[in-house]
């Protein structure tokens, strides 16, 4: 039997590095994608080629690809993707621009980075008057902690979006828009330790 992998972070609420005050996050172009093929491959462990591919596929679809960047070089990736579960035999998951995953280059993970691709990624369909979505492996507090700070709440944990399981845990569908929370959070600080 394989070993499970779980690409998510160890819940470690009071766990923070030092806050990168100059971080840039900004909507990807394409130069950017072979970084971000690179992040996704080392994490992922698969081809660069084959998530470079990937990545060019999805911006041809009008998936977006937001980037952190520190001092000019690209050090995170986040994407977001408009989805319509419906249609594709899903049930209970609306329609919508949904987060996904986040990927930060080593050295650099627990330093607000997550926070500010997802805060950059809702701002945009918060600008456009939408409502974001995320999906959740239930086990993964981590995830969960930082989108409630975003301003997400909790839709459901009785829905499929089809071509997304969730590996030893059960599944939540959160949701945000910019009447909430998250549009009174203007600035997002990695918290002290302690």
């Amino acid at each position: 039997m394989s070993p499970t992998v779980l690409y998510f972070a160890d819940y470690e609420p009071d766990a923070h590095g030092v806050p990168l005050p100059e971080l840039a996050v900004r909507r990807a172009d394409p130069a950017d994608l072979p970084v971000c093929a690179a992040l996704m491959a080392e994490r992922e462990g698969d081809d660069q080629a084959a998530w470079l591919d990937r990545l060019q596929f999805w911006s041809a679809a009008g998936q977006q690809l937001f980037v952190a960047e520190l001092g000019g070089r690209v050090i995170g990736c986040a994407r977001l993707s408009w989805l319509t579960p419906g249609a594709e035999g899903g049930r209970n998951a609306p329609d919508g621009w949904y987060l996904n995953g986040i990927v930060v280059a080593r050295g650099f993970r627990r330093r607000g980075l997550g926070r500010a691709l997802t805060l950059a990624r809702c701002r945009w369909v918060w600008e456009q008057g939408g409502r974001v979505y995320f999906v959740v492996n239930a086990r993964n507090r981590a995830s969960i902690d930082l989108h409630r700070e975003v301003g997400f709440r909790e839709l459901t944990r009785d829905f499929v979006v089809p071509g997304v399981t969730f590996t030893g845990g059960e599944g939540i569908l959160f949701s945000a828009d910019a009447s909430g929370q998250g549009q009174q959070v203007t600035e997002l600080r990695v918290r002290a330790a302690g």
